[in-house]
């Protein structure tokens, strides 16, 4: 454990919050709000703001901003106090690891796309098939990798990674073949839409199948924590794509194979295959069609209504301050509950009731503190990326202010999914899942492209966000019940 890591379970480890700790955290959300507000209003009155005028708004924002984390700094001194020094080299650095993939292609992407402008297949333009691969592997992403989790989940605990690999290499082969229907389920609509040749379509299909095939050989690396290994994957899919662009199918190729040649003492493996459960597998990929959705469902169908035809650098820049938020919270603050959640199965088992409950509300706590920290984060860089747009190029600052608050409000409802779907309330997270994504397909074909359309989205979502951070909030606070005794009724 990093001396970060150490100072925040030492802060989050008192039996009740402290008064300083409530106030830090209300701080944080009123803190977020105002981000959020700032950004919403300097893209309300672009047309009439100067440069000065969002140059000094910025900056109130900016100050606010960095009064409310000064109530984490001071709970952070309490722990200097208590001899716990706080190193925020490391974290930095995993981070960085972690957020290769959207690094690398936000600088390979634009460089391919020079190359390969006027390339064609099967009388399709290869940037429009490589832009639908880009739409389309995120959310698709999803339900492909639940199974193999839920496959090596019961591993995981142990640490064992030579376990785990073997174990992953026995379901991989029969598990990828399980969970290529959930490619039809994108490919189908894509090619009623776009009517693309069967030899584009075939290009398109192939992406999407050596996609689902690289993205599941990151999971053995994501579950023992190898982050150069995560990030030497990401290199090498970023170096073939700007080495060969036109060669569409080498970059999640290379990037395949950079992840099974670490495995290669394991590789026998794969000849003794284990097929799992049908239901189980169907019921993980709806299950993460659903969950994916929210994040990523608006960006596939922006490209199927505007037929691959929209301001695709202001919409990338805008989805990126979710996308590194989204990212903070999974490697930095989601093994801070998992490490809580362990210890309340741990107090069922051998603490009495009292101590129990006072652990589950420690949990209840710390899953309140990460989504306060996640949301500041978030609207920090929102604010942050819409000014930058806006000194840059003015006329999009409307266009990448309001999707940037969608994009925010779509990350904060998945990770409150998550949540729920984490202490075993999965109908209800489906159910929110379900919600957004019929609204969002609604709107999509109700409205025209735009800011309009991504105003109702962010207004629609911001509803369905405060309802379901309402009930994720609800049910971790009675943590120990939803994760042991209910289940222990029912049987």
């Amino acid at each position: 454990m990093t001396a970060t890591e150490a100072s925040y379970v030492a802060l989050i480890a008192d039996r009740a919050p402290s008064q300083l700790a409530r106030l830090t955290d209300r701080t944080m959300v009123a803190t977020s709000v105002m981000l959020l507000a700032t950004t919403a209003v300097l893209a309300a009155l672009r047309p009439t703001l100067t440069a000065p005028d969002i140059a000094i708004v910025s900056m109130l924002a900016t100050l606010c901003a960095a009064a409310g984390y000064v109530g984490w700094l001071r709970r952070a001194a309490r722990a200097q106090r208590r001899g716990l020094a706080l190193i925020p080299v490391r974290p930095a650095i995993e981070m960085a690891l972690y957020l290769s993939p959207v690094i690398l292609l936000t600088l390979a992407f634009p460089f391919a796309t020079q190359r390969i402008a006027d390339t064609h297949v099967g009388g399709a333009p290869l940037v429009s098939l490589l832009l639908a691969s880009s739409v389309t592997v995120p959310w698709l992403s999803q339900p492909v990798c639940l199974p193999l989790y839920r496959a090596i989940g019961p591993l995981i605990p142990d640490g064992n990674i030579d376990v785990i690999q073997r174990r992953f290499l026995q379901v991989w082969p029969t598990t990828f073949l399980q969970s290529l229907p959930a490619v039809a389920v994108f490919a189908v609509p894509v090619q009623l839409v776009m009517g693309w040749s069967w030899q584009a379509f075939g290009a398109f299909l192939g992406l999407c199948v050596l996609h689902v095939a690289f993205v599941q050989s990151l999971i053995a690396a994501n579950v023992d924590r190898r982050r150069l290994r995560w990030a030497l994957a990401w290199a090498c899919y970023a170096t073939a794509l700007i080495a060969i662009p036109a060669a569409w199918y080498l970059p999640p190729l290379v990037g395949l194979i950079s992840q099974v040649v670490p495995m290669r003492r394991h590789l026998s493996q794969l000849r003794r295959t284990i097929l799992l459960d049908k239901v189980d597998v169907a019921a993980d990929l709806v299950r993460g069609l659903l969950l994916g959705a929210v994040l990523w469902a608006d960006k596939l169908l922006l490209f199927l209504k505007s037929d691959g035809v929209f301001q695709v650098d202001a919409i990338f820049l805008a989805l990126l301050p979710a996308v590194i938020a989204y990212n903070y919270y999974f490697i930095r603050l989601a093994p801070h509950i998992d490490r809580a959640v362990g210890d309340v199965r741990t107090a069922v088992e051998m603490e009495p009731t009292g101590l129990t409950a006072r652990r589950s509300t420690v949990v209840s706590n710390v899953v309140g503190t990460s989504i306060n920290r996640t949301a500041f984060l978030g609207a920090l860089a929102t604010l942050f990326v819409t000014v930058v747009a806006g000194a840059r190029h003015p006329d999009v600052l409307g266009l990448v202010g309001v999707v940037s608050i969608a994009s925010f409000l779509f990350m904060m409802t998945t990770l409150a999914c998550y949540k729920l779907d984490y202490i075993g309330y999965k109908g209800q997270a489906q159910l929110f899942s379900a919600i957004h994504l019929l609204f969002c397909v609604g709107l999509f074909i109700l409205l025209p492209v735009g800011v309009t359309l991504y105003v109702w989205l962010a207004a629609a979502e911001a509803v369905l966000f405060a309802v379901a951070l309402y009930a994720c909030l609800r049910e971790w606070r009675t943590a120990e019940y939803a994760l042991f005794w209910r289940h222990a009724t029912a049987w």
